[in-house]
């Protein structure tokens, strides 16, 4: 889970400098394998030696939270798909196949089979909801993509505007990759509002092995956006940006809510390019008019690359 104080948050930061000590000795200052940190750009060539030991000290702190967020995330995204792998494994209700002629008859009124059906699957989907924040919902679709179940059932299988997703991308990506596949940020056609989704294909328990549904987790951002402020590193003129690869705002501390996505909003900083190609640093760039030093780092999630943005105005 991610972190939610800020004495842990301290603890977490000393280990890092702790570690980190040795790696910054004898090379260039912020330079790791594949790192980009200068704190200049071709239009500041001229600042001082004092504004540069101003900007290198910030730019180490920054570099440090900005790590330490990221392996938060990291953490945080890979209990919860393991929490997904471990319900469709051969010993849980899920690879038992979906009761389709059931379906069949409730689809279009239920958008999925009704509430008190398939009791073990919506349990079990119920448990991991309740333990694993990071999850809005979780949803169990037939191979061909309609909707078999979706907990909590209200409001996120009541409100569905969509009844079968074989077009979304991680409905695909799932069964052509037989492995977990994650989402862009899309807009959730329950709670209207933006999410990623999860999904992972689930296979029969007898020795046939065929695919039988896919699992869906959607990603709850309210809870990403709380866990992330809980940490307190937007004080004193601190931005935090969490983006997907197309610079779509997941988090923004500077805005009161993330329920409408900002897209490509950082798409053009070289300090987001630098992070989807797997660097980590610092580099002071302009951002809507503004000089500011950003540092950056990227964020696993799943088959894809997140980046996060630690910004301060100069």
């Amino acid at each position: 889970m991610l972190l939610n104080s800020r004495s842990i948050f301290k603890l977490g930061l000393g280990v890092l400098i702790m570690i980190s000590i040795p790696s910054y000795i004898g090379t260039a200052s912020y330079a790791q394998n594949n790192t980009t940190s200068k704190l200049t750009s071709p239009r500041s060539s001229n600042v001082s030696t004092s504004d540069n030991s101003t900007l290198g000290a910030a730019s180490n702190n920054q570099d440090l939270e900005s790590k330490l967020v990221a392996k938060n995330l990291e953490d945080t995204l890979r209990d919860g798909v393991s929490a997904l792998e471990l319900m469709t494994n051969n010993l849980t209700p899920m690879t038992i196949p979906p009761n389709e002629a059931l379906l069949k008859t409730t689809l279009k009124t239920l958008h999925g089979i009704p509430p008190n059906a398939d009791e073990s699957k919506r349990k079990l989907a119920q448990d991991i909801i309740s333990k694993y924040k990071i999850f809005e919902y979780i949803g169990y679709l037939t191979p061909h993509g309609d909707t078999y179940f979706v907990e909590p059932y209200s409001p996120a299988q009541t409100h569905l505007q969509t009844l079968n997703f074989a077009y979304r991308e991680h409905f695909k990506g799932a069964i052509a990759s037989k492995a977990p596949f994650l989402s862009n940020v899309i807009n959730s056609v329950s709670y209207g509002t933006p999410h990623a989704a999860i999904a992972i294909p689930v296979y029969s328990q007898n020795n046939s092995g065929s695919l039988i549904g896919v699992l869906v987790g959607g990603l709850n951002f309210t809870y990403i956006d709380q866990s992330i402020r809980s940490l307190n590193l937007t004080d004193h003129d601190h931005r935090i940006i969490l983006a997907d690869r197309n610079g779509t705002a997941i988090f923004d501390s500077l805005l009161s809510n993330n329920h409408a996505p900002k897209v490509g909003s950082v798409a053009t900083l070289q300090s987001f390019k630098n992070a989807l190609q797997g660097r980590s640093g610092s580099i002071v760039e302009p951002f809507n008019g503004t000089k500011m030093l950003i540092s950056y780092h990227p964020v696993k999630a799943v088959q894809r690359t997140w980046v996060i943005l630690l910004l301060k105005t100069i």
